[in-house]
């Protein structure tokens, strides 16, 4: 079956085709800004780290030629000659001038920094921080000659670089330079600027040097990511926390062996495009809503009046004249629905008044039919009564009188059209007794829900269909058959089914029977079926009817159906 659209659905094809290019074109575009913009500031972030970590070799590197500055000073020359000649008192001025000889180079540094002279011979210190200790497990460990990170009772974090003087006279000397980490924390919060970034030096093991406005709990999360990596010089990482997705830039410091770390959240990178994004797609759900909005109006100005019509076209080509359509105030389909319902009334008074000419033609052709065929009957029961009488069955020959009795004084009923489904019951009951007093080979259930009894149907509508089956299934087999009746009700449809043990039809047969119901009858079609199936269609309408198939008992099986009359008139309006 080939798939038809209709006009609202062709308009929101329409809309959706149009959308869905410009959305791939923007998300492709996006795409490409996103990578761009994630190049550029990779790139710019790897130069300001370069630029950081310049800077800041330059100053270590100062610091780390100030040993040999001070080694090579003429007082500390002149104090290592006559350390064990002078006077105390003049050892002592030559101490102050080492002290302001120490003062003057660290304050040709931009860091803070500060000098101190270990003579390891007689376990001196020269500094002018009187303070500092000497700590020969310290001095003489080979791990001590490098730039250490170590805590200090009255700086707190300090840097240590040693360089011992090999000249002959001095060899028993070792210069120590030391510098606050407040140096590097300065640094690093000129790096972040008052910005999102987390810049920070990061070495394993060790706590991390900061910015004094860092977040410590970011901080620590991304170093637990940097513990499990293998980090090269200098590089990038992507690393998610949270949701939140970060690039991790970093470089690797010569000298001091740390990796100089900076922390850029995507978000703050990627937040005018993103903002720029969300306008756009915004944009386009609102002229999606919009789009929508109009093709509803043209549905329910256009393209629903359109489908009423073709509904009302629909029933009257199945038989229900007495379909109306309902206006449609201020709408220019209003004279086409006006003429629909008066075609539609026309129709159906033709068609009421061809069929009443008709049926009651076929209703007298049924009464001549009927004229015929009970004599036979009756003359078939007062033969068994005559033979039952001469074998002294009394019981039988009182049973098929009541029964037949009860049989004639329902049929020949004519004042009522109508009867109750009870009533209908009582007949077949009556019929099907006298069949089994003169067949013997069958028996009967009989299954009607409580609620359906009082129901009203037209009379003698539901025996012809057990005269079918017990003529057709029971009577002509000689091997013992079933007849079961029973009813059902759903949604204001009320079936009564009939089903037997005979031999049935075959499916192409079951075709032909529903097929010949539905169409004029004919003088080669028996009547009594397409009669019952004729009066349920036009006095309820909707699905009401006949219907055949194959019984689960193996036989045939009918189905009378009817609607409720005020659910057959909503059906028809």
């Amino acid at each position: 079956m080939k798939l038809r659209m209709n006009t609202f659905g062709k308009v929101i094809a329409l809309v959706f085709f149009l959308l869905i290019p410009i959305i791939l074109l923007y998300g492709y575009s996006y795409q490409v800004s996103v990578n761009v913009v994630r190049e550029t500031v990779e790139d710019t972030n790897r130069n300001r780290l370069s630029f950081f970590m310049s800077q800041m070799e330059m100053m270590i590197d100062q610091l780390t030629k100030f040993p040999v500055t001070v080694s090579r000073d003429y007082n500390i020359k002149q104090y290592f000659d006559s350390r064990n000649s002078d006077e105390s008192r003049t050892l002592l001025q030559k101490q102050l001038r080492i002290a302001d000889t120490l003062n003057i180079q660290t304050a040709t540094s931009g860091w803070n920094n500060q000098l101190i002279l270990y003579l390891l011979d007689s376990k001196e210190i020269l500094s002018p921080d009187y303070s500092v200790r000497y700590e020969e497990n310290y001095l003489l460990n080979p791990g001590s000659r490098k730039w250490l990170h170590r805590s200090s009772l009255v700086y707190g974090m300090y840097q240590s670089y040693f360089a011992k003087v090999h000249e002959t006279d001095l060899t028993n000397l070792l210069v120590e330079v030391r510098f606050t980490d407040d140096n590097i924390k300065n640094m690093l919060s000129t790096l972040k600027q008052g910005g999102q970034r987390e810049p920070f030096l990061y070495r394993t093991g060790m706590e991390p040097i900061v910015n004094y406005s860092a977040n410590r709990i970011l901080v620590n999360r991304i170093i637990e990511q940097l513990d499990h990596s293998q980090l090269a010089y200098n590089g990038s990482l992507n690393i998610s926390l949270d949701k939140q997705k970060y690039i991790v830039n970093y470089i690797r410091s010569e000298s001091l062996d740390w990796y100089l770390i900076d922390i850029v959240p995507l978000e703050s990178i990627f937040f005018p495009i993103t903002t720029s994004r969300n306008l756009f797609y915004t944009s386009v759900g609102l002229l999606m809503v919009l789009s929508i909005l109009a093709t509803l109006l043209l549905y329910r100005n256009v393209q629903k009046p359109i489908q009423l019509l073709l509904r009302g076209v629909q029933r009257i080509k199945q038989g229900q004249y007495s379909s109306r359509l309902r206006k449609q105030p201020n709408n220019e389909f209003d004279f086409l629905f006006v003429s629909f319902n008066e075609m539609a009334e026309q129709i159906q008074e033709l068609i009421e008044k061809v069929y009443k000419e008709t049926l009651q033609s076929r209703e007298a052709t049924l009464k001549h039919l009927q004229s015929q065929i009970n004599p036979h009957f009756l003359y078939n029961c007062l033969f068994y009564i005559k033979s039952m009488a001469k074998l002294g069955d009394q019981e039988a020959v009182v049973a098929m009188a009541l029964n037949l009795g009860e049989y004639y004084r329902y049929t020949t009923r004519l004042e009522k059209t109508m009867t109750t489904v009870s009533e209908e019951l009582k007949l077949i009951e009556n019929y099907l007794k006298i069949q089994m007093l003169r067949i013997q080979r069958f028996h009967y259930e009989i299954e009607i829900p409580e609620a359906m009894m009082g129901m009203e149907i037209p009379r003698l509508i539901i025996q012809p269909l057990v005269e079918n089956a017990v003529i057709h299934g029971m009577e002509n087999s000689l091997e013992y058959g079933m007849l079961r009746i029973h009813g059902e009700s759903k949604n204001g449809v009320h079936t009564i089914i009939v089903d037997d043990t005979g031999p049935g039809l075959p499916p192409e047969g079951l075709k032909e029977l529903q097929r010949r119901i539905t169409i004029p009858l004919n003088e080669e079609m028996g009547c009594g079926l397409w009669n019952i199936h004729q009066r349920l269609l036009h006095m309820y309408g909707g699905t009401s009817g006949l219907s055949f198939s194959q019984s689960p008992l193996t036989g045939f099986r009918v189905e009378l159906r009817w609607e409720d009359m005020k659910s057959s008139a909503e059906g028809g309006a």
